[in-house]
């Protein structure tokens, strides 16, 4: 990298700084925020919570603290296991992980896609006002200024196909040390999936597989087979580098809401009128699929190249720039379902418009293809003529519009369009010059995508507030009642999002990716009072219109959130928690849930299990059984049960495969009671109960990540090798 390579790098840093420079403004006059909505009721809690942890010397396995408990490490989103997000643990350490940390690490990663976008194309076009181009055409297209920056994990797994993309090359593509590129590119491979998104993840690794495949297949006939066997070792060992990620998600999405959910409804994209997207911004809010007008401009002038088939084949970028549009109108066009049928992961996810990456990234990288493009004479008369004929269509629309039988002020829509067709005039006479006019060319994509972003920005991503104010927690301290040997509370959906994670407080309630079948259904079907009774709830928030619920309660605090007024109420006597029974009837889940709601079944008196469960019918003994709490953590519970004969204990904690039960240091299966809790065997006596999360999936996880990373040590033992070493033992 010369000295010039740097000063563009390092402009490309300022031009996103002075986009969203006001996240970091100490003025109260400039401050701004990323306003609320995913960004804070999703993604801060979270992330906060995975930073406390960390920090604190413990993994995040399990959180108790949203919708009853869930395998946190298993919601991929939480980045638990992404290098970037312990970084940012490093540098907060000894204060408070804040919001506006999160929203720098956020634009950081837009910083991270310019680079990277700069080096794949400086490469592709050996130009650097085509590296450039590139870089802002990608960096601050629709789709990574969109709805991105309130998902950053999204944005975060955008960010690294440039950079997965470079590596590749230069492990299929260079002449030398091809090892060492090899371990970059599978180092870049784990980076995408452990950034925490796995859709935008599955359409970064089909981009990076077709490129991968077009670098090898255009290698010499005697270099293909070791080409197709290096990409094929960094998707192998790059995949298994992220096992211990890999293996949680795929168990919670088989457990997962989702499946449950018609495929119809999963697969909603775009409607077909918002393609207009490409052509005209903020057609839809976050403007996914635009990417400017000299961007289109030049990818159409790629499209006249005439070479034989390679990796910089137009046709190549084109294909997937089409297969990205179709891929995110969902079920409007035939191609989504019938491949959702054919490969089932592509229906476990929302918002098929998130294809619109692929778009954005084709795009891109033909508008750079484009830029070597001979300006002939009949280049320079085609887009002259577009201009000229979407001159005439825009006016006519526009006297339509003022004069015609249902006359009307200018549709916006109609004011960008005649800004886009300036656009298009304006870079086609800049084209006429090429190359004296290519930084002005550079000039006009930033003026054009810049004020986009900016007013995307300004429209549904930045307030003018304190960011501490937005992010603000609830102001909530919950007392515990008396005799609670539980932490549960039932907020009731008043405190929106995953807030409760950074109360510490066991809620109900909570947003997830994949939200657990057995909770959910047992959430709909079962009324609330008897879900408290199962699980221990002592408290719960009412709005102040709201009727109070028909038990003896207390008003413990008063408070204010988002707004609404809220009362925080409590049980004088809380459910227990955890009980002992001596009764088990082992029932189907949809006779449990029929069974549940009826008020003449005693809760306290017998439990449901699982069809395959050893029934029990034995009359409670005199003595009453006592279970003491000795311990908690989130990921481990300790108790003391005494009773006076064999019985189940009940524990009003979610079941989940991974949980593992102890009697005395023997290992007790636990049982799925009541369709979603859990319960275990006890004998008669006095009994240690030791109940932790340790699931299985996680452990081979880690086990195959380990491997893996062993496996890259020994492939890339030749990294730190000098070329002269490596020609001297060859000589040998």
């Amino acid at each position: 990298m010369s000295f010039w390579d740097g000063v563009l790098l390092a402009a490309l840093a300022c031009l996103i700084l002075v986009l969203y420079g006001s996240l970091w403004s100490g003025s109260p006059d400039a401050q701004s925020a990323i306003a609320p909505g995913d960004m804070t009721v999703y993604y801060y809690p979270f992330a906060r919570y995975t930073i406390e942890s960390l920090l604190s010397g413990d993994l995040p396995l399990w959180n108790p603290y949203v919708l009853g408990g869930h395998p946190y490490l298993a919601e991929m989103q939480t980045q638990v296991l992404y290098p970037i997000r312990w970084v940012t643990a490093l540098l907060t350490l000894n204060q408070p992980f804040s919001y506006r940390a999160l929203a720098a690490e956020t634009i950081v990663h837009l910083v991270l896609a310019a680079w990277g976008a700069y080096g794949f194309f400086r490469w592709l076009s050996r130009n650097r006002g085509a590296a450039v181009f590139g870089a802002v055409a990608w960096s601050l297209s629709g789709y990574l200024t969109g709805y991105p920056l309130q998902a950053p994990p999204i944005l975060a797994t955008a960010a690294w196909l440039p950079w997965l993309l470079l590596a590749l090359r230069c492990a299929l593509g260079g002449k030398r040390f091809w090892r060492r590129n090899a371990v970059l590119a599978t180092l870049c491979w784990a980076l995408v999936f452990l950034s925490g998104f796995a859709q935008t993840a599955l359409y970064v690794y089909g981009i990076a597989l077709v490129w991968g495949g077009a670098l090898a297949l255009s290698k010499p006939k005697p270099q293909r087979r070791q080409a197709l066997l290096t990409l094929l070792c960094i998707v192998v060992i790059g995949s298994a580098r992220t096992a211990a990620q890999l293996l949680p998600t795929v168990e919670v999405t088989t457990l997962a809401e989702r499946l449950n959910q018609p495929l119809e409804e999963r697969l909603a994209g775009f409607k077909v009128q918002e393609l207009l997207g490409l052509l005209i911004p903020h057609v839809t809010l976050w403007s996914p699929l635009y990417v400017g007008i000299p961007t289109l401009l030049f990818a159409g002038l790629a499209l006249w190249r005439r070479q034989p088939f390679n990796p910089r084949h137009p046709a190549l970028w084109l294909g997937l720039a089409l297969l990205g549009l179709l891929l995110s109108l969902g079920n409007a066009t035939p191609l989504l379902p019938t491949l959702a049928r054919l490969l089932p992961i592509l229906g476990m996810f929302h918002n098929p418009e998130r294809a619109a990456v692929i778009t954005a990234w084709a795009l891109a990288t033909l508008a750079v293809l484009g830029w070597q493009t001979p300006f002939t004479r009949r280049n320079r008369l085609i887009p002259g003529i577009m201009w000229g004929l979407s001159g005439l269509l825009l006016a006519g629309w526009f006297l339509w519009a003022r004069f015609g039988p249902e006359a009307a002020e200018t549709p916006q829509w109609l004011a960008r369009g005649f800004w886009s067709w300036l656009l298009l005039g304006g870079s086609w006479l800049l084209c006429l010059r090429l190359p004296k006019t290519q930084w002005l060319l550079v000039a006009l994509l930033v003026v054009d995508l810049g004020a986009t972003a900016r007013q995307t920005a300004a429209a549904g991503h930045l307030v003018q507030q304190n960011p501490a104010q937005v992010a603000a927690l609830p102001p909530l301290q919950v007392p515990l009642p008396e005799n609670d040997q539980g932490r549960r509370v039932d907020t009731r959906g008043h405190l929106t999002g995953n807030w409760p994670t950074v109360l510490r407080m066991e809620d109900l309630h909570g947003h997830l990716t994949f939200e657990n079948g057995f909770w959910m259904r047992f959430r709909r079907e079962i009324p609330g009072d008897r879900v408290w009774a199962l699980m221990g709830v002592g408290c719960g928030i009412w709005g102040a219109d709201e009727l109070e619920p028909p038990w003896a309660m207390r008003q413990v605090a008063a408070f204010t959130h988002e707004g609404a007024s809220l009362r925080l109420l409590c049980l004088g006597q809380t459910f227990p928690r955890y009980r002992v029974v001596y009764e088990a009837a082992a029932l189907d889940d949809g006779i449990t849930l029929g069974v549940l709601p009826d008020p003449r079944y005693d809760l306290t008196r017998a439990v449901i299990l699982e069809s395959t469960a050893p029934e029990l019918s034995a009359a409670a003994p005199p003595v009453s059984p006592t279970v003491t709490l000795v311990s908690w953590r989130p990921e481990e519970t300790r108790l003391t049960v005494q009773s006076a004969q064999p019985g189940y204990l009940v524990i009003g904690d979610l079941w989940y495969p991974g949980w593992t039960a102890r009697v005395d240091g023997e290992r007790t299966p636990i049982l799925r009671a009541y369709t979603t809790l859990r319960a275990i065997q006890i004998p008669e006596g006095e009994h240690e109960v030791l109940m932790r999360y340790e699931p299985l999936s996680f452990r081979i996880g880690a086990g195959i990540t380990l491997l893996a990373l062993l496996a890259l040590l020994a492939w890339g033992r030749q990294m730190w090798r000098s070329p002269t070493q490596i020609a001297g033992k060859n000589r040998v």
